[in-house]
């Protein structure tokens, strides 16, 4: 249980740091910025300066996004009082470090520069010797017991695939067993979110590909609020199924993302208002004067605000549009 008095330190230090997120005006100077050296350029502006220097290659900008993700997690924990808030945001990195290591050491390739450091809860070291080895009985039970399941299926068929399916599940069954002790009505409903249109994207790529109800079945997330196994059991055309799940809160991110995956056959337009969605829902956080919420919406807003960077210097690099990039761009938090 959550006790808000606790938060006000906590609440404080990170509304200092609020007011350093990139706003909209300088992310739009970053679009319309000649090359993608100049748009790297302005960031020394802003809190990314110190990782900044007059040789830095545009190419280097990843290497930046990585440096400021790690900076914002090892600050946070020296602060926040309940660190499980913030290894439950950071699980998602072990969960990646796994996913990587099990794919390389299947398809026999180094993948080390996929790997993210000092971000995640679990030792890093210890997951590249646990896969090395095959030997999970250190990592925590859901993770080992997708692991083992995952090593199983690939002495019959090696389909990586499988590692995705199998430890997002685990992954997400463990994030809402958290959010059980944490009771925090915030927080359980941004996951239940993020479920719900996880779920929806999954359900519109499994059925453009023609799979099975079973396969449907073992691709979903757990624990979210939209039962769509039980809307495909009805058995009704894909029409209708896609008709109900316009309705209620997810009816602009459905209407307009399917539309636009009909059209195009890609996911981008959906992905961008799947974020910008909960970038509505996070920003509920800001009217809070105590408690875990405007830590959990100052962490989202930095993921955020990296995504978004990530899509202009990448647009910039490949000369993309202005236009292009700036459709792609999601909303701020400030």
């Amino acid at each position: 249980m959550l006790n808000n008095d606790r938060y006000a330190y906590a609440v404080g230090r990170v509304r200092a740091m609020e007011s350093r997120l990139l706003d909209s005006g300088k992310i739009e100077r970053m679009v319309e910025a000649k090359s993608a050296e100049e748009a790297l350029k302005i960031l020394s502006e802003s809190e990314y300066a110190g990782y900044l220097s007059e040789s830095t290659s545009a190419f280097a900008y990843e290497k930046i996004l990585e440096a400021e993700l790690r900076r914002v997690y090892l600050e946070l924990r020296k602060f926040v009082p309940n660190p499980e808030i913030i290894n439950l945001f950071a699980s998602k990195f072990d969960y990646h470090n796994v996913k990587v290591l099990l794919k390389a050491k299947q398809l026999e390739e180094n993948r080390d520069d996929l790997l993210v450091q000092e971000i995640g809860n679990l030792s890093l070291s210890e997951l590249v010797r646990a896969v090395g080895e095959g030997d999970f009985k250190n990592l925590p039970p859901r993770m080992r017991e997708a692991t083992e399941s995952i090593t199983e299926q690939f002495r019959v068929d090696v389909n990586p695939q499988i590692v995705d399916l199998l430890l997002d599940r685990a992954m997400y069954a463990d994030i809402f067993s958290t959010l059980q002790e944490l009771k925090s009505p915030f927080m359980t409903g941004y996951f239940i979110r993020l479920v719900d249109l996880i779920n929806i994207k999954t359900f519109l790529r499994v059925q453009r590909l023609g799979r099975s109800k079973e396969f449907l079945e073992s691709a979903l997330l757990p624990a979210g609020d939209i039962n769509i196994i039980k809307l495909v059991q009805l058995g009704e055309p894909m029409e209708i199924v896609i008709d109900r799940l316009s309705f209620g809160r997810y009816s602009k991110v459905v209407e307009e993302g399917i539309l636009a995956y009909q059209k195009t056959d890609t996911m981008t337009r959906y992905e961008k208002l799947l974020d910008d969605f909960l970038i509505q829902y996070i920003k509920l956080a800001k009217y809070s004067t105590f408690g875990p919420e405007p830590i959990v919406g100052y962490l989202l807003a930095k993921e955020n605000e990296l995504k978004t960077i990530r899509i202009v210097m990448v647009g910039k690099i490949n000369q993309l549009p202005v236009e292009e990039i700036r459709e792609r761009l999601r909303d701020v938090y400030v």
